[in-house]
């Protein structure tokens, strides 16, 4: 079991009393590259490690990369409508210190099909089956056993206000070398559910979460932090619980009109209202667990 498991697991069980969040946290994620209009790699997104056993193989872990779907997609500019990219880039620290630039192909259908994606169109998300050799990479897998189901919100008492965080891309500092993600940490703003509206004839489940989300935390994974303050008035104690809360989809931006300025027109402005938006982990958990993925464990 990975020193980064066995710490998230022991903080859930409640039997270590150590408030920090692991610092091995940061080999959950992984960052996506994809190819711009020139051929350059860029970076785009962020993406993390899930595994997961089958009861039929005890001795077995299946290892899936999540992100967010969109990560994976490339929008028109004239047409707006999105299309798949025929390939993303996967780069891991490596433990000599390096880092490896590894291919993802995209493929949707058919025999040779990598990415699994959620029946409901609306959910943005998306798991691909991955082997990565953890003797040669710093990567860590989050166990099923973190991920928030429905009915954790009763037992851990999630309610608005409750702490997050997540892990992420950084787009101003990517790093040169190696993967440097960046923490940034925040609180629910808003459980509800009825889906939220974030476009035009688009609704999806989602959370809020008061946090600064930019360019390249999409796919980020966003954990919630629960300390000894629980929701219905319950006060716990012990450590604090990490779950995983969902993926970061990225920040629900406000357009707002603007006025002219001297000669040049500007009709809109971008601005960020501070909220972020996140599919819900228990998303991610009925789509490891759909008779598809079940299928392919039991091959």
């Amino acid at each position: 079991m990975s020193e980064v498991i066995a710490a998230l697991l022991a903080l859930c069980a409640g039997s270590i009393a150590v408030a920090a969040i692991p610092p091995e946290i940061k080999n959950v994620v992984a960052f996506v590259f994809e190819k711009d209009g020139k051929g350059n790699i860029v970076p785009d997104g962020t993406g993390f490690f899930v595994g997961v056993k089958d009861d039929s193989k005890p001795d077995s872990l299946f290892e899936y990369f999540v992100t967010a779907k969109h990560v994976l997609q490339k929008e028109d500019p004239e047409s707006h409508k999105k299309a798949w990219l025929p390939e993303v880039y996967l780069r891991l620290n490596r433990r000599d210190g390096k880092a490896d630039m590894l291919t993802l192909p995209i493929v949707l259908e058919g025999r040779h099909k990598t990415v699994l994606v959620d029946e409901d169109f609306s959910v943005d998300l998306a798991v691909i089956p991955v082997s990565i050799d953890a003797k040669i990479y710093e990567m860590q897998v989050l166990p099923v056993e973190m991920i928030t189901t429905r009915d954790d919100f009763k037992t851990i008492g999630i309610q608005e206000g409750s702490e997050v965080f997540f892990t992420g891309l950084f787009t101003p500092y990517v790093g040169t070398k190696r993967n440097y993600p960046v923490f940034r940490f925040g609180r629910v703003a808003l459980l509800t559910d009825e889906k939220i509206s974030v476009g035009p004839g688009d609704e999806e489940d989602l959370y809020l979460v008061e946090s600064g989300s930019y360019g390249g935390n999409s796919g980020s994974p966003v954990y919630f932090y629960i300390g000894m303050e629980r929701g219905n008035n319950m006060i716990a104690l012990g450590p604090p619980i990490i779950k995983l809360a969902g993926i970061m989809k990225g920040t629900f931006l406000d357009l707002q009109p603007v006025v002219t300025v001297e000669t040049k027109q500007t009709p809109v402005s971008q601005s960020s209202m501070g909220i972020a938006i996140v599919v819900p982990a228990y998303k991610l958990h009925d789509l490891l667990f759909d008779d598809e993925l079940k299928k392919l464990r039991h091959h």
